[in-house]
């Protein structure tokens, strides 16, 4: 990696990490001892052009871009965080965004960096898999990544089209036209992704931008209309009733929380930090950028979470146990009238189209990744020449997007969990056999105290992600989607590294 004084004068280099069968790797003599474990990193001749690396520097992304590229599409807003209030009332809930975030996002959080610093490449996390685990599992986790991310995005252009069919009063009919709307919105913002990561980068920057000043205008707003703090207590209990002329809520009886809609909408609305790794190819600098952007992200969502929502509970202007995922507007419009419904309703739009702009970016660079390490079939790493931009793995993600967007967001959301759950518990599981196997490789960003420390901090998130993995599973509908969706990864995975013998 060249500095950036340097660039202008010499050609970039491009660190590119491949897998080698172990059988392959030569037998270490006696001197060697441990060192014999970094032959298993090795260039891959046979797919990567030193040549074309010299040419084109794909690296762009600075720190800011990469906050904001995750934020758009790990968060973009605290509309969808309203759940974990009304589920738990608002002293469990706000302490609940807090514990999360402590305790199991934050370290996850931690352990991505590291590995991001480690493998700075595009496909990310899967290359960690790769070299921990092999092609099958590395294959498994990209797929598993790549169907909760798409129906992620494919599921934001009908959330769109609501909060705008809802803010005019609006009713269409024909569920043909509502198809073909909702395709429109989804080429529409699936274009920045073919004009490449620059251009993805600053349009997160504006969304980021415009949904932090509007949620910062509503907070500054509740503030100053704060009227009951006494709400902020209240855990929800079998028993609630509102007093509209007083607007106090009074609860009773015995704690009626209900914890599988908290811990699933906690894990939904933090949960993706590891789509971080997946264009570390395009990151500038990355032993320094990545510790930095996700540390920033990580605090950037909890304040995003914890501050407009204890504003909206002291305004007093809507009852907690109300909430539901679409409350901001109407929380906005009791606050400050129709002026501060509309700016919520535009924050709450913009975060719509970008969390979908980005979800189809960070996929398709999961895609292209996957084809660089010989994963999925070569073709899907085929650039853009003027845009540097994955244009099939691009074409590949938004049709599957297109054929998925009429799916209902509450069928689709203990799948989605489920399958995001399952990959990072098999990253915890990679980070570990990569201390023990691969100790050697450079790591900028290290989780400190060796692998004793990992068993500890992982035991949180993997108590979390195991749980949310059970949960899908004692569903029925959810565990035959999953079935569903599972059958093809394998069948072909078992066809491509088993029948086959080859990563070619």
């Amino acid at each position: 990696m060249l500095e950036e004084g340097d660039s202008k004068s010499a050609a970039p280099h491009v660190d590119v990490t491949f897998y080698a069968p172990r059988e392959d790797t030569a037998p270490s003599g006696p001197f060697v001892g441990h060192f014999d474990k970094v032959d298993m990193i090795e260039p891959s001749p046979s797919l990567y052009d030193r040549r074309q690396a010299l040419a084109v520097n794909h690296r762009r992304l600075g720190v800011v871009g990469i906050v904001s590229i995750l934020y758009v599409y790990l968060c973009a807003g605290p509309i969808g965080s309203e759940a974990v209030i009304s589920a738990g009332g608002p002293l469990i809930g706000l302490l609940g965004f807090l514990f999360y975030a402590l305790f199991v996002a934050f370290p996850f959080a931690y352990i991505v960096a590291e590995l991001c610093s480690a493998f700075p490449e595009d496909g990310g996390f899967t290359v960690w898999v790769l070299n921990a685990f092999g092609p099958f599992w590395a294959f498994q986790v990209g797929y598993w990544s790549w169907v909760a991310g798409v129906l992620r995005g494919a599921l934001m252009p009908g959330t769109l089209l609501g909060l705008l069919t809802r803010y005019y009063n609006m009713e269409i009919g024909s569920s043909v036209v509502i198809y073909f709307i909702k395709a429109a919105i989804g080429i529409l913002l699936a274009i920045p992704t073919f004009l490449g990561t620059t251009t993805v980068g600053r349009l997160s920057m504006v969304v980021a931008g415009v949904v932090i000043l509007c949620f910062t205008v509503f907070t500054i707003w509740a503030i100053v209309e704060t009227s009951d703090t006494g709400d902020l207590f209240q855990i929800r209990r079998d028993h609630i009733e509102y007093n509209a002329e007083t607007r106090d809520v009074v609860t009773a009886g015995e704690v009626a929380i209900q914890w599988t809609t908290l811990l699933n909408t906690l894990f939904f609305k933090f949960k993706g930090m590891n789509n971080a790794s997946v264009f570390g190819g395009e990151v500038q600098n990355p032993a320094r950028s990545y510790a930095r952007a996700i540390a920033y992200t990580c605090l950037l969502i909890l304040f995003t979470y914890l501050v407009p929502m204890t504003a909206g509970i002291v305004s007093d202007a809507l009852p907690w146990f109300l909430l539901d995922r679409d409350s901001f507007p109407s929380f906005a419009y009791f606050v400050g009238g129709k002026f501060l419904r509309t700016l919520i309703q535009i924050a709450s739009c913009c975060g719509s189209a970008g969390m979908c702009m980005a979800a189809l970016h960070v996929k398709t660079f999961l895609v292209s990744g996957m084809a660089e390490n010989r994963l999925v079939p070569k073709v899907l790493a085929k650039r853009s020449t003027k845009f540097q931009s994955p244009r099939n793995a691009a074409l590949l993600t938004l049709v599957l997007m297109l054929a998925l967007i009429n799916l209902d967001f509450d069928s689709m959301l203990t799948m989605t969990n489920a399958y995001s759950a399952a990959v990072q518990l098999v990253i915890i599981a990679a980070i570990i056999k990569l201390r023990r196997e691969l100790p050697y490789i450079a790591r900028p960003t290290k989780v400190p105290g060796g692998i004793p420390v990992l068993y500890v901090i992982a035991v949180a998130p993997t108590f979390m992600f195991g749980y949310i993995t059970f949960y899908a599973l004692s569903n029925m509908v959810s565990a035959i989607l999953m079935v569903a969706f599972f059958v093809p990864g394998v069948v072909y995975a078992g066809y491509r590294f088993y029948f086959r013998r080859s990563l070619a």
